[in-house]
């Protein structure tokens, strides 16, 4: 993975849809959720058979609230006051699908190619999620207490699992 790229194309995301200058840098573990945090997974295939596909990996994100209200507010050009639960969900899938093409375009493997739809995710899922297969790539907001974060991990999983 071409780290410096990946970090780049993180930022640049974030920032031409927010509006706000950030860094990334790289992490060495996936953080715990806090109650008020927002998790979105988006599944990862190397070939889409319909009903029969199965994830190879998932890219997870996790949105601290006031990035989550700094987001939506900007997409949707409306005072935080003025957000529903529905755009900040909206606007933090949108945000999973965008990074998780940043991330997919600095690999090197070319077998994960297929980029399924992003969907929240439970935070009670997260703990498990962010710690079962292999870690391929893990970023955060470099500036504190800002809370970004954004995960690629090879997972190998039964159909079921797009269906919980």
């Amino acid at each position: 993975m071409q780290e410096g790229v990946v970090l780049s194309n993180l930022a640049r995301a974030w920032s031409g849809l927010t509006g706000q200058s950030c860094a990334f840098a790289p992490s060495s573990d996936p953080p715990a959720p806090r109650a008020d945090d927002a998790c979105f997974m988006l599944p990862i295939t190397d070939c889409v058979t319909g009903f029969s596909s199965h994830p190879r990996a998932i890219v997870l994100l996790l949105l601290g609230a006031a990035e989550s209200q700094a987001l939506a507010a900007a997409m949707f050009g409306l005072p935080p006051e003025q957000l529903s639960a529905a755009d900040l969900q909206d606007a933090g899938a949108e945000l999973c699908n965008i990074l998780s093409a940043s991330l997919m375009e600095c690999l090197d493997d070319s077998s994960l190619a297929n980029l399924g739809l992003p969907q929240p995710l439970e935070l009670s899922r997260w703990p498990d999620l962010s710690h079962r297969g292999e870690r391929r790539a893990l970023f955060e907001l470099s500036d504190q207490p800002r809370r970004l974060v954004v995960m690629l991990t090879d997972i190998h999983l039964d159909d079921s699992f797009c269906r919980e």
